[in-house]
C-alpha cells in the first residue's frame, strides 16, 4: 500500500494542546525543526481539551499569600494523591508552575489583574493551602491556546492540519516516527524524525458523559501500548463534580459554579452534610462521589443528577455570577441559571493515569517523549484544580528541550524504517480488499463509552468491572478492515472515528484491568466493595502493558 514518506522534521510532536504547543516551543527554540500534527485545522479554536479549562493555572507565585511556596505547593499536591505520586514529577511541577506562566504571560497570554496594571489576581480553590488560581475570565483554557498558538507560529513551528497518527514507528528499540493519515486527502503519510512527543491528551471520551471536546480517547495511550511503552495510574480517572445532564444539548458542560450554590437532592435537601463534606470546601473525588451514592440511592433528579440551588446564596456573590461570560451565555440559551434550580452530575474529566514517563519526559522508548494528559504519574489518585494547565507548560517543556537534544544528537535520525515494518502496520488497520465497517465500527465505539459510563463510572465494584471487561471482551472479537486510503481529496471523518474503535476498546480494557487490580478505594478510584484505603497499597502503582502474546493489557504493582 502506498504512503508518503516526509522526513523534513528533527522532532514531531503529536497533537496541539497547551502541552502540544509549548513542547514545540521548547524545541524549536532548542534549535530543532519542529512540525506539530493535529487532527484538526490550524486554529487555537482545535487545540484540545486546553480550550474548555474554563477556571485556573495553579501556581504558587506568592502574591495573594506571601507564605507560599512550591515546597506547600507540593505537600497540597502529595496530600490529594494519595501517596500515589511520582515524587519526582509532582516536584516538578511544584517548582516550575510559576516560571512557566510568567513566561506565557511574557508572549502576551493574558490573564486576569487585581486592578488595571495591577498584580495577578490568585483565588483559593479547594485542596489548595493558599491561593494560587491564576485565571482569566472563565476562559482560561482558550486564552492559552490563543497565545501559545500565535507565539508558536510567529515562531516559524510548522503546524501540520488534519493528520490523524495511526501508530508509532519503532524498529531496534527505538523511535523511528509515526505513520499517518492525511484526512484532507485520504492518503498515508509517514513521518520520520530523530523524537516523536507524545501530546494527545487524556482519556475522558471513552465514557459517554464526559466533559472533553470530541477527540480526547486516549489515542496517544493506545498507540504507545501497541508499541510496547507502560502506562500507570489507569484506574484513576477524575470526574468532575459537576456538569449538566439536561436539556441535552448541553449535556456534559460543565457548571464549575456549584461550590457558590447548595446541592439538594431530588427531595429538596441539602445532602452534602450527610456525607461529612462541606459546600465547596472539597475536593473533587469525594464531592462525585457523594453525588453519585446520593443518585444511586434513588434521590437523583429526573435526569440521573442532582439540584444546583442559588437561593441561599449571598447577592453580592449572585452579582458578581451574574457578569460571568458562561452565566451570560446560558441566559443567551433561555435558561436562568441563578434563579432556577440546575441539574448536574459527574462526568469523565481528567485522566491521572497515562504513559509513564521520567523526569525529562522520556518514555521507556528511545526517541519518545510524553507530555501532558497523556501521561501519568505526577498527579497520583487525584488532581488538584488548576494543575492541569500548569502540567501542559512544565512537562510541555521538559518534553520539548529533551526531545530536541536527543534528535540533534541523533546520529540516525534520517534512517528510515524498514518497508516491511511499516507495511505490518497499514495491513493491521486497512485491508486491500477494501472491506466497508465504518457504520458498524462507529457504533461499537459508542457503545464502548455506553459500557463504561455504566460499569466503571464513579462508583464501581468487582461485579460492575468484571461485566465490563466481558462486554469489552466481545466487542474485541469482532474482526474490522477499512477501505485502504484512496488518496483523493476528502474530509471523511466518519472514518476517523472508526479508526479510533481499536484504541478506546484498548484504552478501555486497560482502564478495567487497572482498576480490577486496586482492590482498594483511594481517590477517584471508588470501589464500594473495597470502600477505604489499604495500607499495603501506600506507595503504589499499577502498572499495564501489553503482552505480547495475547495482544491484551496485563498489569503488575510497582511499589517504590
Amino acid at each position: 500500500m502506498k504512503y508518503e514518506i516526509i522526513g523534513d522534521f528533527d522532532v514531531i510532536v503529536i497533537g496541539m494542546g497547551g502541552a502540544g504547543l509549548r513542547a514545540a516551543i521548547a524545541s524549536h527554540d532548542a534549535g530543532a525543526r519542529t512540525a506539530i500534527l493535529t487532527m484538526g485545522d490550524n486554529s487555537p479554536t482545535q487545540c484540545g481539551a486546553t480550550t474548555t479549562a474554563e477556571y485556573s493555572y495553579s501556581a504558587p507565585l506568592a502574591i495573594a499569600d506571601p507564605r507560599d511556596n512550591a515546597d506547600v505547593f507540593l505537600d497540597d499536591i502529595s496530600k490529594v494523591g494519595l501517596g500515589v505520586n511520582d515524587p519526582q514529577l509532582s516536584a516538578l511541577l511544584a517548582e516550575h508552575a510559576s516560571s512557566r506562566l510568567l513566561e506565557m504571560r511574557s508572549w502576551g497570554v493574558r490573564f486576569d489583574l487585581k486592578q488595571p496594571g495591577g498584580l495577578l489576581q490568585q483565588n483559593r480553590l479547594a485542596g489548595h493551602s493558599y491561593p494560587r488560581a491564576v485565571h482569566f475570565d472563565y476562559a482560561t483554557g482558550r486564552e492559552m491556546a490563543r497565545g501559545l498558538h500565535r507565539h508558536a507560529v510567529a515562531k516559524g513551528v510548522q503546524v501540520l492540519p488534519y493528520r490523524f497518527a495511526l501508530d508509532l514507528v519503532v524498529e531496534d528499540g527505538r523511535s523511528k516516527g509515526v505513520l499517518v493519515l492525511n484526512i484532507a486527502r485520504d492518503r498515508l503519510e509517514l513521518f520520520t524524525g530523530g523524537a516523536v512527543v507524545l501530546a494527545t491528551g487524556g482519556a475522558s471520551g471513552i465514557w459517554d458523559l464526559n466533559s472533553n471536546p470530541p477527540g480526547i480517547d486516549g489515542d496517544g495511550m493506545a498507540m504507545a501500548l501497541r508499541a510496547g511503552v507502560e502506562l500507570v495510574d489507569m484506574e484513576f480517572q477524575q470526574f468532575f463534580p459537576a456538569c449538566l445532564v439536561a436539556p441535552p444539548f448541553l449535556r456534559g458542560t460543565n457548571f464549575p459554579f456549584f461550590s457558590r450554590g447548595m446541592l439538594l437532592n431530588s427531595g429538596g435537601e441539602a445532602f452534602l452534610k450527610n456525607y461529612g463534606l462541606d459546600e465547596g470546601r472539597d475536593v473533587r473525588d469525594v464531592l462525585a462521589i457523594a453525588i453519585c451514592k446520593e443518585i444511586e440511592a434513588g434521590r437523583g433528579t429526573p435526569n440521573d443528577g442532582v439540584f444546583v440551588d442559588f437561593t441561599r446564596t449571598p447577592r453580592e456573590v449572585l452579582k458578581e455570577l451574574a457578569q460571568n461570560s458562561k452565566i451570560r451565555y446560558l441566559r443567551d440559551l433561555g435558561f436562568r441559571p441563578l434563579e432556577d434550580q440546575m441539574e448536574i452530575a459527574p462526568s469523565a474529566h481528567f485522566t491521572m493515569g497515562g504513559i509513564l514517563i521520567d523526569a525529562a519526559a522520556k518514555t521507556t522508548i528511545p526517541g519518545l517523549y510524553a507530555c501532558g494528559e497523556v501521561c501519568g504519574g505526577c498527579h497520583g489518585a487525584n488532581r488538584l484544580a488548576g494543575n492541569a494547565l500548569a502540567e501542559t507548560q512544565v512537562f510541555g517543556n521538559i518534553a520539548g528541550v529533551n526531545a530536541a537534544d536527543y534528535a540533534n544528537c541523533n546520529s540516525q535520525r534520517d534512517a528510515e524504517p524498514s518497508t516491511d515494518l511499516v507495511a505490518t502496520l497499514i495491513e493491521g488497520v486497512f485491508d486491500e480488499r477494501g472491506a466497508k465497517d465504518i457504520s458498524k465500527a462507529i457504533d461499537d465505539v459508542k457503545r464502548i463509552r455506553v459500557i463504561m459510563d455504566k460499569n466503571v463510572k464513579v462508583i464501581r465494584d468487582e461485579d460492575s468491572l468484571k461485566e465490563a471487561e466481558r462486554q469489552l471482551a466481545e466487542l474485541a472479537e469482532k474482526e474490522f478492515s477499512f477501505d485502504k486510503p484512496s488518496g483523493n481529496a476528502t474530509f471523511d471523518y466518519g472514518k476517523i472515528e472508526a479508526l479510533k474503535r481499536r484504541n478506546t476498546i484498548l484504552v478501555a480494557k486497560t482502564v478495567v484491568a487497572s482498576a480490577l487490580c486496586r482492590d482498594e478505594s483511594r481517590g477517584a478510584h471508588y470501589r464500594q466493595d473495597c470502600p477505604r484505603c489499604k495500607e499495603e497499597w501506600d506507595y503504589c502503582n499499577v502498572v499495564a502493558k501489553v503482552d505480547p502474546a495475547s495482544g491484551e493489557p496485563a498489569t503488575y504493582v510497582q511499589q517504590r
